[in-house]
């Protein structure tokens, strides 16, 4: 009889914790977009404290303000005006009743086929050597990282330690602090496995969410390790919460074909793209032979132009630094080379210039963009890359190239509501005193923004500036 009222109350007790985030007005997403507002809040009150101080100048606080609307206008368009966690009352209610039904059934069920009422409890003593291992073990992973703390201290450019503190910190589940150990080493050294940890604990820390600095980060690696699983799988997850199922599924089928048939991610992925496939009436098979005849054109180039192939990439991983910094260099000499035999491939333009980018090789990326679009002259990723390479971020506003202007009036021939473009076009028409267009512009990306969003705080305050 004990059994069963304690099987009603662990019951009890699992509907209401799976009842309670069912019931709440706001998810976890909406957490995530609070903190991030109150993140951006907070820098541009730094930046306004600082001026007000005199360690930053005029021209240096409009910069640093300029980079932290793009952060918002980027962040913004990624969210949309409604969060990816909302969900509709009714569904909730749907998923609580469908909870409250067959958690408690299939609790019973599989405990009357499974378990064993009458077996003994463990004893005491295993109990207590199982928790104190635990209990080491995490003394162990504490003491390890104040270790390597201290050593960091003494000397920061130490990769190695780095890389450890970023894996003891993983382990330890303090993802935030991992990511920033991770993005110190990558730093030390740009090798992309680095800068993959590095944006996968940025994932971890927003509890499975890709944010955009780590969307942008798994871009680059890609740029430079084409066939990274890492990136194609967190890609692919990005552009699913951003309402892209076609490019989640683009994504995850090139890593299907990359994988061997025995990964331990295949049985996962293909059950995730087959949901998703269904869910939105997409068809895989036409998906994954384009991946595979993608995959197989990079495996099929010349000698002068190869694309990297599994014994590569595991080769790499056993390069010393300057080695390995030689096979990247070659990989990118390659596709350069390859784009000029076979210019009409948008996504290899879209590759080499983001190589390019990663390597600070600025003058190379604009030379790249420009010869891309004479090619793709209305391609938004290229352009938009462009405007970039054109007016990098930090860049005070008084030195904003006519040819970044002119890449913004294109980008909103081809695209009214582009963010960017809206929010430049409209400083341009400002500061030539058309105040009627200035106050247009930002009106349109003003109401683009949620009621909460700073992007939005910003304009209000630019149009408010503005004369009557």
């Amino acid at each position: 009889m004990i059994i069963w009222i304690a099987i009603g109350l662990l019951t009890a007790a699992t509907i209401a914790a799976l009842a309670w985030p069912l019931l709440r007005e706001t998810g976890r997403a909406a957490d995530r977009r609070d903190y991030g507002l109150t993140v951006y809040r907070a820098q541009l009150k730094e930046i306004e404290r600082d001026l007000a101080s005199g360690v930053l100048n005029e021209d240096q606080a409009a910069a640093a303000r300029v980079e932290i609307q793009r952060r918002m206008l980027a962040e913004d368009r990624q969210q949309g005006a409604v969060g990816p966690g909302a969900v509709p009352p009714h569904y909730r209610a749907f998923a609580l009743a469908l909870a409250a039904g067959i958690v408690p059934l299939g609790s019973v069920l599989i405990y009357l086929t499974l378990g064993s009422p009458g077996a003994p409890d463990m004893p005491l003593a295993s109990r207590q050597a199982e928790i104190q291992a635990v209990a080491q073990s995490s003394a162990a992973l504490t003491g390890e990282v104040q270790a390597l703390r201290t050593r960091l201290e003494e000397n920061p450019a130490d990769r190695s330690s780095w890389l450890r503190l970023g894996n003891a910190l993983r382990q330890m589940e303090r993802f935030e602090e991992s990511a920033e150990a991770y993005r110190r080493a990558a730093h030390l050294e740009a090798d992309p496995e680095s800068f993959g940890l590095y944006a996968e604990m940025l994932v971890q820390a927003q509890q499975g969410i890709v944010p955009v600095e780590a969307r942008t980060v798994f871009e680059h690696v890609l740029a430079s390790s084409p066939g990274d699983p890492r990136s194609l799988y967190y890609l692919g997850l990005a552009a699913e919460q951003a309402g892209q199922p076609r490019a989640a599924l683009e994504n995850w089928a090139r890593l299907q074909v990359i994988s061997p048939p025995d990964a331990p991610w295949m049985n996962m992925l293909t059950a995730r793209m087959e949901s998703l496939a269904a869910e939105n009436g997409i068809a895989l098979a036409p998906l994954r032979e384009a991946a595979r005849h993608g995959m197989g054109q990079m495996a099929g180039q010349t000698q002068a132009a190869p694309g990297p192939s599994r014994a590569d990439v595991e080769a790499a991983q056993q390069m010393s630094p300057e080695e390995r910094a030689a096979f990247v260099q070659g990989m990118v000499e390659r596709l350069a080379e390859r784009l000029k035999d076979q210019p009409k491939d948008e996504d290899g333009w879209i590759r080499l210039t983001r190589a390019y980018g990663v390597q600070g090789e600025s003058e190379k990326a604009r030379a790249a963009y420009e010869e891309a679009l004479t090619h793709f002259p209305d391609s938004v990723p290229l352009l938009t890359g462009y405007a970039m390479a054109l007016f990098p971020p930090g860049t005070p506003e008084a030195e904003m190239p006519e040819e970044f202007m002119a890449v913004m009036r294109t980008l909103n021939a081809l695209d009214a509501t582009n963010p960017q473009a809206l929010f430049f076009l409209g400083n341009e028409a400002a500061r030539k005193g058309d105040n009627a267009t200035a106050r247009r512009l930002w009106t349109e990306l003003r109401e683009m923004a949620p009621a909460d969003s700073p992007l939005r705080e910003q304009i209000d305050r630019r149009i408010e500036a503005l004369p009557n």
